[in-house]
């Protein structure tokens, strides 16, 4: 990676990742103990550079699964914790993150924050509608907040008598269960021009394909997003919600990169075309430290994150998401839309973290499983007969793409020819095998409840 692309080092969050190391030293026996470990000595610690270089990578394996919940949580009693945010449970273990009611508070000042700088959330009567899985709930101070989980009838109908006395309605929800509720809402004849719409999307990451189909169903202008628009949120269970997001020009940015093939050639590297177009995200610089471990030619690397509250009941320092990302400085970015004659994004912010997803959905082929799943959004007469489940099956260097159809909805006859225009060559499946939904091998009627996995190495 050319060095002009590489993020200026921040003394100010730099000092607080160094204040937070300290104080959880101070706090925490079990991670003195994995510090001594891994031979290093506290004491030793002067810099973030030190940090960076000397101090254990955490996951979940060498905290949740090593020391019992006690001990991470030394001087919090967890009668006295005020939530639990526990993890998607994927790996067949579950890890959580705790909350006292003091940083229960915080959380939901920073969420009505963040929301009011995307959505105007405190000036415009809100109805946030959470779709989301897995019991996540989230709390405002501005907003009324209907959790519904993942009841497509229920959201609809909290949205049909509430929607018409606020000034906005706000769908919190994951991707595939935003497809489900655009399904149905498109047979009951919801019209949903009748409302200004805004969209947070979490649990996973999609492309761009997968953006512009929701904004034709939802009304939502891609391209004037002051009336409505779409964004993405990364949260961990074990860190907390809203950690990394996109913003007006982020979304601007990616969606140029995944139009202009020598820009995104230019910034993002070879395997561009195999990996797909990453999430364009940004984050508080006081709230969290990010780094990128081991970074490949292109930059791209293992995400670390250290939350920066040393108050935290369990305070977690160079946390392993399980994402590949590689941080990158917005000034080269701006740089290099002009080397292209690309119009460059207002007030793109700082930092700037470009998102592949998950590294253990890279496939065989050198791939990222999210290029398959968006390829099918390419075509939103294609994309209206399938539940947007994608399965990815192996047999040597040959993949097939499993993919399901919605109920009482005939094969796309176009589907194999859609997919293919929307990969490259060397991504290409080998078979497209379509099932009618009572008959998808790999879970007959979709629990939304859980995670869908698309790859299992």
């Amino acid at each position: 990676m050319p060095d002009d692309l590489c993020p200026e080092a921040d003394p100010a969050a730099g000092a607080a990742l160094l204040d937070t190391f300290q104080a959880v030293v101070a706090r925490m026996p079990w991670y003195r103990t994995l510090l001594a470990e891994a031979g290093v000595s506290p004491h030793e610690i002067a810099s973030p550079e030190d940090i960076a270089r000397r101090c254990p990578r955490l996951s979940k394996q060498n905290t949740f699964e090593r020391f019992r919940l006690q001990d991470l949580a030394a001087g919090t009693p967890l009668p006295a914790l005020a939530s639990v945010l526990t993890s998607s449970g994927h790996g067949g273990r579950f890890s959580f993150g705790l909350a006292t009611r003091g940083q229960d508070a915080a959380a939901a000042e920073a969420i009505d924050h963040a929301l009011d700088a995307a959505f105007a959330v405190r000036t415009r009567p809100t109805l946030a509608v959470n779709c989301l899985p897995m019991g996540v709930t989230f709390a405002s101070r501005c907003m009324t907040v209907a959790t519904t989980s993942v009841r497509e009838d229920m959201a609809l109908a909290l949205i049909e008598a509430f929607g018409p006395a606020y000034a906005q309605v706000l769908l919190v929800a994951d991707p595939l269960f935003l497809k489900r509720l655009t399904d149905v809402a498109a047979r009951l004849g919801v019209d949903w021009r009748r409302h200004r719409m805004q969209v947070v999307v979490g649990e996973e990451v999609f492309g761009e394909h997968f953006r512009t189909y929701m904004a034709q169903h939802l009304g939502l202008a891609l391209d004037a997003p002051e009336g409505g628009w779409l964004m993405s949120s990364m949260g961990v269970g074990e860190l907390g919600l809203h950690l990394c997001y996109e913003t007006r020009a982020t979304v601007a940015l990616r969606r140029r990169l995944a139009t202009h093939a020598a820009f995104a050639q230019a910034l993002l590297g070879p395997a561009r075309a195999l990996q797909g177009t990453p999430m364009c995200f940004t984050y508080d610089t006081r709230r969290i430290h990010v780094e990128v471990d081991t970074p490949d030619a292109d930059g791209f690397g293992r995400l670390l994150v250290s939350m920066l509250d040393p108050d935290l009941p369990v305070p977690l320092l160079r946390y392993e998401t399980g994402d590949v990302g590689r941080l990158v400085a917005p000034r080269a970015v701006q740089a290099l839309l002009d080397a292209y004659g690309l119009e460059s994004p207002q007030d793109l912010p700082s930092p700037l973290l470009l998102l592949r997803g998950r590294a253990r959905e890279r496939l065989p082929n050198g791939a990222h499983v999210g290029v398959y799943k968006d390829a099918i959004y390419a075509d939103a007469s294609v994309a209206r007969h399938l539940t947007g489940a994608v399965r990815l099956t192996a047999d040597g260097s040959a993949l097939t793409m499993h993919v399901q159809l919605v109920p009482d909805a005939a094969p796309p006859p176009n589907l194999r020819a859609v997919v293919h225009a929307a990969l490259p060559e060397a991504a290409r499946p080998a078979a497209v095998e379509v099932w009618p939904y009572a008959a998808f091998p790999f879970g007959m009627t979709l629990d939304y409840e859980r995670k869908f996995v698309s790859w299992l190495p």
